[in-house]
């Protein structure tokens, strides 16, 4: 028999004691090349919110293909996948930890001596903190349906890394408005650079998306010596936005927000072009919900209902 080229152990490297004998344990999926040093290591976190799912079956089809290296590909560096960093939000298909209420995204770097929430941030921490390339995979919450995109610190050797994804948007910020306690926030701090995916909508799972965010992960473990023999694929071009070209389409009045029929993420869409209307029930009354500039949509609303100012689109002007 021949022996499998690749190392690959499921290992808990954290358990938190809750009351009453209930324990939350974090599992990482390692992989490593059984016959050679690690050339880099890249970790991949998901489900630090617990009504994102489109991470865990991005890792799962990660994990899949790297027990089952074939083709030609072989693994010559480490990766860690997390795909549950929040089991007990997770479980219950929460955005917060269950009870402190806490985001458990606002908690990094964390604290071996904190309170749950920084203690399992601490632990994720330590495991990221060792890589050479980290990734950080959410959705958008229950409200947003997000074009598949990138977002990362305006720095270019992080922007380059964020082409090499291949998804449709990256969508880049000044330090200045980089919200604190983030992992990647953390990380670059440390000098790990850190891309940040953001796809689909909370408690609900695209099977596209997710194929297409793998494939854009395999993109990355090639460039960086992670992996070999897999062929590199031809990069599109994607959209780029930033703090002087997004624009926001908001609603005017309260109601139930109905989109265009056939509007689809990534439209073009002229000024004024119609995105939806906000219909009120009682009332009989209807609003127009138009874009304010010529631009590419790429956040849309799913939850129908709105208040005055609610967030509908987001589009990135050209």
């Amino acid at each position: 028999m021949t022996p499998v080229p690749v190392h690959f152990e499921r290992r808990p490297f954290f358990q938190l004691e809750l009351p009453f004998g209930q324990n939350v344990q974090l599992v990482n999926h390692r992989f490593e090349p059984r016959w050679q040093t690690p050339v880099a290591e890249v970790t991949i976190v998901t489900g630090l919110h617990g009504d994102e799912h489109d991470g865990a079956y991005i890792c799962h089809l990660l994990s899949q293909f790297l027990q089952q290296l074939g083709g030609g590909w072989k693994l010559t560096g480490s990766v860690n996948i997390l795909p549950v960093a929040n089991p007990l939000a997770s479980s219950l298909g929460r955005r917060f930890v269950p009870i402190l209420g806490s985001d458990l995204n606002r908690n990094f770097p964390g604290s071996g001596d904190g309170q749950e929430s920084e203690r399992l941030a601490a632990a994720i921490f330590a495991l990221a903190e060792r890589s050479t390339l980290c990734i950080d995979i959410h959705s958008s919450n229950a409200f947003l349906e997000e074009l598949p995109q990138v977002r990362v610190v305006h720095d270019p050797p992080l922007l380059e890394w964020a082409k090499l994804m291949g998804l449709d948007l990256i969508w880049s910020h000044s330090l200045h408005n980089w919200i604190v306690g983030t992992v990647a926030q953390s990380l670059f701090e440390r000098g790990i650079p850190t891309l940040v995916v953001e796809v689909g909508t909370a408690n609900r799972l695209n099977r596209q998306h997710g194929e297409r965010v793998f494939r854009g992960l395999l993109q990355v473990l090639l460039h960086l010596g992670v992996l070999s023999g897999g062929a590199p694929a031809r990069l599109s071009r994607p959209l780029h936005a930033h703090e002087a070209n997004v624009v926001y389409a908001n609603a005017e009045s309260a109601g139930l927000f109905v989109p265009v029929a056939g509007l689809r993420l990534g439209d073009r869409l002229r000024r004024l072009a119609c995105i939806g209307h906000v219909v009120d029930p009682l009332s009989g009354q209807q609003t127009e919900v138009c874009a304010p500039l010529d631009g590419h949509l790429f956040t849309l609303r799913v939850h129908p209902v709105v208040y005055a100012g609610s967030l509908v689109a987001r589009l990135v002007h050209a």
